[in-house]
């Protein structure tokens, strides 16, 4: 006689019942434990949101603070181009929406519903859980920049952080931009139809998920924090992959948070840059424009972008903006030296002069003439400018 399974008496078509559905269950639990497997697990839950703005970017910010709701469920980080001017950004976010703003602090805890301002002259970085302020060198001729913060946010936070580039002038931000897509990020820019400066939304573009207008921007972010891992394209693509898909997928990710973060160690000065540049840049025959050190071309990326042994980092674009600083200064330099020249041998014609010696006051003159057409010449190239 076979003995029965269940001691309570159940009939074998019980017990075979009770079986199917725990296997159903079973099967379901793996089903669900799969999918957050290949979306990345809890973590990637999209809990930070790096934004930047430029030219027109207060207007742009405050508009986008006033779209967002009290329980916004992740830590906001700015960063507005303001240099060492005093800015009264965060008290103008505080008034516009109903987030709290504030500039924020070095080694200070981020929060979600909390908004988290780069102070003047200083970069705003994520170090895990906190926020750090660094006096580093400029990039893209900023201080703050938005590629560091960017950047910080893409190899600490991964699938974790959003990018948000709105308006203002050059590519700022781009770069950053790219990195946390790479790392498997959320990435939007404003429509550059509507932006104050269309530049940085245009150059930031081809690495967004999503171009928006303002308030298409504030309900996708409330879209992509609400517990939720959509948002990125390539996350999407994995939730559907095969398995084998889903690890590359995993495994490029993880390649580019470890590229993000040597570059930026490099930055910052650790390890030593000359070794952290050569694993992610070649040399080039340029210069800095603001240090005169060797300039490396960084590669693999979508951007031209080079950065120096001191940290300085410019796009290709920032670089020939600045490249034409350079022109202009060494031209007035010029214009000036030879209008002095010019002045001086005058002097001195007059004074040979006087004192009878033709041949030498006919030299001083002559050069005078020269140095007058010369000037003249260079002044005409800085007017085409």
């Amino acid at each position: 006689m076979t003995p029965h399974v269940w001691n309570e008496g159940g009939s074998p078509r019980v017990v075979a019942g009770i079986r199917f559905a725990l296997n159903r269950k079973y099967q379901a639990w793996r089903l669900l434990r799969e999918c957050i497997r290949r979306r990345g697990g809890p973590l990637t839950h999209r809990d930070f949101i790096a934004v930047g703005a430029s030219s027109g970017g207060v207007d742009a910010l405050r508009a986008l603070a006033s779209s967002l709701p009290q329980d916004m469920p992740a830590a906001i980080a700015i960063v507005l181009h303001v240099g060492a001017h005093t800015s009264i950004l965060p008290s103008l976010l505080s008034t516009s929406g109903p987030l709290a703003a504030e500039h924020a602090c070095d080694g200070q805890i981020y929060l979600p519903g909390r908004i988290y301002i780069a102070p003047p002259d200083q970069h705003l970085v994520v170090d895990g859980p906190r926020l750090r302020l660094v006096h580093g060198a400029k990039e893209n001729f900023a201080r703050p920049a938005i590629d560091p913060l960017f950047r910080s946010a893409a190899a600490e936070l991964g699938a974790r952080a959003i990018g948000v580039v709105l308006t203002g002038l050059l590519d700022d931000g781009a770069a950053g931009l790219e990195a946390i897509r790479a790392c498997g990020g959320a990435t939007l820019v404003q429509d550059p139809s509507e932006a104050f400066a269309k530049d940085m939304p245009l150059n930031a573009s081809p690495f967004a998920d999503d171009v928006l207008p303002l308030g298409g921007l504030a309900s996708r972010l409330v879209e992509l924090t609400g517990g939720g891992t959509g948002g990125s394209g390539a996350a999407d693509g994995a939730t559907s992959a095969t398995p084998a898909a889903s690890n590359a997928v995993d495994s490029a990710r993880e390649a580019a948070r470890r590229r993000t973060a040597l570059e930026q160690r490099a930055w910052r000065g650790a390890p030593l840059p000359p070794e952290a540049l050569s694993q992610i840049a070649t040399p080039s025959t340029y210069t800095c424009p603001e240090c005169n050190g060797a300039l490396w071309r960084v590669s693999e990326s979508g951007l031209l972008r080079y950065r120096c042994h001191t940290g300085h980092a410019y796009s290709g674009a920032s670089l020939g903006y600045g490249r034409r600083d350079d022109v202009e200064r060494s031209l007035l330099d010029a214009v000036r030296a030879l209008r002095e020249q010019a002045l001086m041998s005058r002097t001195l014609g007059e004074h040979f002069g006087k004192a009878g010696n033709t041949a030498a006051q006919l030299h001083e003159e002559e050069t005078a003439r020269r140095a007058n057409e010369a000037a003249g010449v260079l002044q005409s190239l800085l007017l085409e400018r």
